[in-house]
């Protein structure tokens, strides 16, 4: 969960993306408890910076009302991911298909894996719960994520990445 801490323009992106994909295909796959786990370590870290994600969600908008970022931003947030942690051993679960009739003996089955790196590109207008919900839902699918905030919000930006670094 840890991203970069030099701007996206100094660093090699295509070397660190394959990091990334070595990385991931080194472990492999993380389990139902390590998902879990990752999903809690985020709810926690959104809920400890709340107030600096309002103060700089008012900032980069002129003074955006803090209740408008509590309703929009983080109990969208919030709710996301706790869905996501109470639904994801049925998530994980491969799901039974029917076989054609000549192949009644065979049995079929549709099992979800993760594709490994994931990237999100947040837009500007609800710069913190459209950057978390894709990373949350990455994330319980089992795969590393990359973000890449919006510039036109510099200091949700900057919150975002001491979130995601600390």
């Amino acid at each position: 969960m840890t991203i970069p801490v030099e701007p996206i323009h100094s660093i090699d992106a295509m070397a660190l993306l394959m990091h990334q994909r070595s990385a991931f295909l080194r472990e492999g796959p993380p389990s139902l408890a390590q998902r879990k786990e990752r999903l809690a370590r985020l709810r926690a870290a959104v809920l400890a910076y709340r107030s600096e994600v309002k103060e700089a969600i008012s900032a980069d908008f002129g003074n955006r009302s803090h209740h408008e970022t509590d309703i929009m931003e983080l109990l969208g947030v919030i709710q996301s991911i706790d869905y996501l942690s109470r639904n994801l051993r049925r998530f994980m679960k491969p799901e039974r298909r029917h076989v054609g009739i000549f192949y009644r003996t065979g049995r079929a089955h549709v099992e979800y894996q993760p594709v490994g790196v994931v990237g999100v590109m947040a837009p500007w207008n609800y710069p913190f719960s459209l950057t978390f919900i894709p990373l949350a839902t990455a994330l319980a699918a089992g795969n590393r994520v990359m973000l890449k905030p919006s510039e036109l919000t510099p200091r949700t930006s900057e919150v975002i990445r001491r979130i995601t670094n600390g």
